[in-house]
């Protein structure tokens, strides 16, 4: 992969000679990433923006500003550069939770999810009282229109571009009225501060503690939305003893909560997400090429299909899904 002109400018312009920069692996984003480091200074990590932005409006700054401010573990940002579209960030390492889980079988898996929960907790308390009235996470919402879109586009990029599959009319319009409903179903009034996308290679594991970064996409949306990212996490096989004392956990320290509605919306939420995330893959391998993601469908077919076969609300378009998303190359 070719390095930005933009970051050859920004490396002349603002650091010593000898500065070094190393690409690192991104996410699913148009954001590319690079290790700096510079002569006898420590490392630091590069968010390159495909252009340029106004840092003042920006809903990165306040996002990260307020996660600050209510004792979120974010990385520290040390500079920006607007022109250039960059942000240069503390480095945290290499070690996301994802990569711990798969390579040490040994680790303290409970412990580090009440770790994570306490995050989710954090957010949705003193995050959600805190949120200043103009802040960018209150302009935008995971309610109705939003999660419906990520259907629709789960739709458009798994259904029809990744299985390559056409579904009559009535079918489609079967698709569409389960999303309907699904979406609907998830539009909270009650609404607290979510991280957005609240995964194990999104926290990375620290000397001090798990710490979080990708939270530029902060805004308000249903109480289960996050542990939903966490628990039902479609790179990860989590066992099912884990996934249920996490929700008694969040459930503690949630005593607002009713326990049976809560656990009735995370599951609802929990195969939003997965099906959103099969979007995601799909757009990543068929539209964009980038096949490690197709590493990820197996898993999050099975997660859902389960979800499914749990409950028979899902009866009438099980067959669609069966028939369209749970067959290989859409049967």
């Amino acid at each position: 992969m070719s390095t930005p002109p933009a970051l050859n400018s920004l490396l002349n312009e603002h650091f010593p000679p000898g500065t070094v920069a190393v690409p690192l692996k991104g996410d699913a984003s148009t954001r590319r990433f690079f290790r700096l480091t510079a002569p006898g200074d420590p490392s630091s990590v590069l968010m390159l923006y495909p252009h340029v932005f106004d840092w003042e409006g920006f809903p990165l700054k306040g996002n990260h500003e307020h996660l600050e401010h209510v004792g979120v573990p974010v990385p520290k940002i040390e500079r920006v550069f607007p022109e250039y579209g960059a942000i240069l960030l503390e480095d945290l390492g290499d070690t996301t939770l994802q990569l711990a889980l798969l390579c040490d079988p040994s680790i303290d898996r409970p412990a580090l999810y009440r770790e994570a929960i306490d995050i989710i907790i954090l957010l949705q308390e003193s995050g959600t009282r805190e949120l200043p009235p103009h802040a960018a996470a209150r302009r935008v919402a995971l309610d109705e229109a939003k999660l419906l879109w990520e259907l629709d586009h789960f739709y458009k990029h798994f259904v029809l571009g990744y299985q390559g599959v056409r579904p009559a009319p009535s079918e489609e319009a079967g698709f569409k009225s389960f999303f309907q409903w699904l979406a609907a179903s998830l539009d909270s009034a009650k609404r607290v501060l979510c991280h957005r996308d609240f995964q194990s290679r999104n926290l990375m594991i620290t000397p001090g503690g798990l710490r979080v970064i990708d939270y530029q996409d902060a805004r308000l949306g249903p109480a289960s939305y996050d542990l939903a990212s966490l628990l039902r996490d479609s790179s990860l096989d989590l066992d099912q003893d884990l996934r249920e004392e996490g929700i008694r956990y969040f459930l503690a320290r949630r005593r607002d909560l009713s326990p049976e509605e809560f656990k009735a919306e995370f599951a609802r939420m929990a195969l939003q997400r997965n099906i959103k995330d099969l979007g995601t893959f799909g757009y990543q391998v068929a539209h964009l090429g980038n096949a490690e993601y197709r590493g990820y469908i197996p898993r999050t077919v099975r997660m859902a299909r389960s979800a499914m076969l749990t409950d028979q609300r899902y009866h009438t378009i099980f067959s669609l899904f069966e028939k369209y998303v749970f067959s290989p190359e859409g049967g």
